[in-house]
């Protein structure tokens, strides 16, 4: 299997009126590079969910549990579609939810190799099986699991899975206003171009290979910055716009 690269995707494809709290990019899991990344919002109405990882495997991921705990619930993507399950107990292929599949797979794309999936749940499905997350700043366990093979048949992981403890934060008009930038033309050969649709204040920006290494530093003082981009290698690249309080980031591919 080729190695993937973290890509951190922000969606805010939620209702920027309604207050959101969000996980912001976790990564998961790096073993033997080959990353797997998500990210959780929720508001009082909606779960959106997103997952990035290797486009050969399924993926999976279980909340507010630390182990394959009996009753607990589940998500996978099986090859097809993101299946609503829940745990019976280790050593056993999480089944089917009984009442009804909540997660709606509203993108599923792939590029270089990475699977990016977005899907959305009515945070409140009436069904007991399905977790109900707090629409509070609080802590969320999670337990996930990716295929230990380039196929999607959903067998023993083979030692691809882990366990973490992530926050949700409550994001602010501010955090979604700077997470609006743009970036064109994206992919480029010559010239990145980077939009921010307001700004009172000058950002910082700065540009990250896959490896880590920051290939760019600067400022952005207007509404639109261009940087020479001819130079650089193909492939993917991070390119990362803050301030003294919040940073985000976003994906570009050199040509």
């Amino acid at each position: 299997m080729k190695k993937i690269t973290q890509i951190l995707f922000f969606i805010f494809c939620l209702n920027l009126s309604a207050q959101t709290i969000s996980t912001g990019v976790v990564l998961l899991s790096d073993i033997g590079g080959v990353q797997y990344s998500t990210q959780i919002d929720v508001t009082d109405a909606l779960i959106s969910l997103t997952l990035i990882g290797p486009e050969d495997s399924w993926l999976g991921i279980g909340f507010d549990a630390m182990s394959m705990t009996d009753g607990k619930d589940v998500v996978i993507y099986d090859g097809t579609t993101l299946t609503d399950r829940h745990f019976v107990g280790i050593g056993t292929i999480p089944p089917l939810d009984e009442a009804t599949q909540d997660w709606t797979l509203t993108s599923n794309t792939v590029d270089t190799g990475v699977r990016t999936l977005v899907a959305t749940r009515v945070r409140e499905t009436g069904d007991p099986e399905d977790f109900v997350p707090r629409t509070s700043d609080t802590t969320i366990d999670l337990v996930w699991a990716r295929s230990g093979s380039d196929d999607f048949i959903l067998a023993w992981h083979q030692g691809n899975k882990g366990i973490t403890t992530e926050t949700f934060a409550t994001l602010s008009n501010e955090e979604f206003q700077l997470s609006d930038f743009t970036i064109s033309p994206n992919p480029a050969k010559n010239t990145m171009n980077i939009t921010m649709p307001n700004s009172d204040e000058d950002l910082k920006l700065e540009v990250f290979d896959v490896l880590g290494k920051r290939v760019y530093k600067g400022v952005i003082t207007n509404l639109q910055s261009s940087v020479n981009v001819s130079n650089w290698r193909s492939g993917v690249y991070l390119v990362r716009v803050s301030n003294d309080k919040i940073t985000q980031t976003k994906r570009f591919i050199k040509q």
